[in-house]
């Protein structure tokens, strides 16, 4: 994407996805939006949750097509990333949250795809980037964004006590019931991991 085609923002949420098929191949797709006011790791980690759920419910492969499709649709009142973007969220100065998104096969054991998720931000202005968070697999993925709309909940209320504002608890609740949702990701892959290596246990007794 041309830094032309985001005239009225200057600050950027980066969603950028490498995905890998059984052979190697490595495909790649980006998508940007405005950082304000939801491009932050608490309000876009759910879309990368809920296509690795669908994935595994599915049961189909990761491919930049499906992942592109999944981000671009607008569901909610919580937009989404939805302009192509061509560059390197990494080495942009204006992405100020990167979500660096690596993808493979499903693991035919669990059904969950391979999934390594790194969130890099950095203070508007600031350079290089501040924090990278790095999680493994859709039970930490799933995880992580549970902890980020707990966090994105607690902040919020607190604001809406402050400022005695209606919609901030509205969208407070709107964290949290996401942040449930999150949770139960969690613990269904949770669930299949553990299923998976009770059957491998029970294998190597019965040889």
């Amino acid at each position: 994407m041309l830094r032309s085609e985001l005239r009225l923002a200057t600050c950027l949420f980066v969603a950028q996805a490498a995905v890998s098929n059984h052979t190697g191949l490595i495909a790649r797709a980006g998508l940007a939006m405005p950082a304000a006011p939801f491009g932050s790791p608490a309000w876009q980690l759910p879309a990368l949750v809920a296509y690795l759920h669908r994935l595994h419910q599915d049961e189909e492969a990761p491919s930049p097509e499906l992942w592109r499709a999944h981000t671009e649709r607008q569901t909610g009142p919580v937009p989404r990333p939805h302009r192509r973007y061509q560059g390197n969220g990494l080495h942009d100065p204006d992405a100020v949250c990167v979500l660096d998104i690596q993808l493979g096969p499903r693991d035919e054991e669990t059904g969950w795809p391979t999934a390594d998720l790194a969130v890099i931000e950095q203070e508007e202005g600031a350079c290089p980037f501040g924090r990278v968070t790095r999680r493994h697999g859709t039970e930490a993925i799933a995880a992580y964004t549970a902890e980020e709309l707990t966090a994105e909940h607690a902040r919020l209320m607190d604001r809406a006590r402050q400022h005695q504002d209606a919609s901030l608890v509205r969208l407070a609740d709107l964290a949290q019931r996401a942040a449930d949702w999150a949770d139960k990701v969690r613990a269904a892959a949770h669930a299949d991991a553990v299923h998976v290596q009770a059957e491998k246990a029970r294998a190597r007794i019965t040889r």
